[in-house]
């Protein structure tokens, strides 16, 4: 499945556009390279953490919640480089993420963050996990040609309020949780 921009500019139009534009993603990334577990996230550099905005695991992953941000090979390739960052091994995953032991009780071992940039900065992630060796070099080709819609979906999310909003309408006040 590859994206079609004017459906996704239409999507854009309605008044759930951020919503929508990102279901459309989900969709798309789950058909082209597929997910077992999906979130989204922003960023707050200046404090060094990230928020979910949209999970399809609430249990496993809330959204509200926010997560520390580590400077390590991540930081350098998604924030820093503008730049997918994949791992097909939970011994990859170990070495950028201080919750790798919670990806592996969850059964994943390949993780895949496809950065969404504007004014040259990353403003979100859609993550995704699935089983060891999955996320390949084409597979993160592949998610590439979403990037674009990504990127449109995070725009629609800051213009309505990315500081408190979601993909999905609810999010959860951990009262300014960091996991880790």
């Amino acid at each position: 499945m590859t994206p079609d921009l004017a459906h996704a500019f239409e999507l854009a139009a309605r008044p759930t556009g951020a919503v929508d534009v990102f279901a459309y993603v989900r969709e798309g990334l789950h058909a082209a390279v597929g997910s077992l577990l999906t979130t989204a996230s922003v960023y707050d550099l200046p404090q060094m953490r990230s928020r979910r905005v949209w999970t399809d695991d609430a249990a496993a992953y809330a959204t509200g919640n926010f997560k520390r941000l580590d400077r390590n090979r991540y930081f350098e390739t998604v924030i820093e480089g503008r730049r997918p960052f994949a791992s097909t091994t939970i011994e990859e995953i170990a070495t950028v993420f201080f919750d790798w032991e919670k990806i592996r009780a969850l059964g994943f071992e390949s993780n895949m963050n496809l950065p969404a940039i504007a004014g040259g900065e990353v403003i979100g992630t859609v993550n995704l996990l699935h089983r060891k060796g999955h996320y390949t070099a084409e597979r993160v080709s592949a998610a590439l040609a979403w990037q674009p819609v990504a990127t449109l979906a995070f725009l629609l999310l800051h213009q309505a309020g990315a500081e408190t909003g979601t993909f999905h309408g609810t999010w959860i006040d951990a009262g300014g949780a960091v996991e880790g």
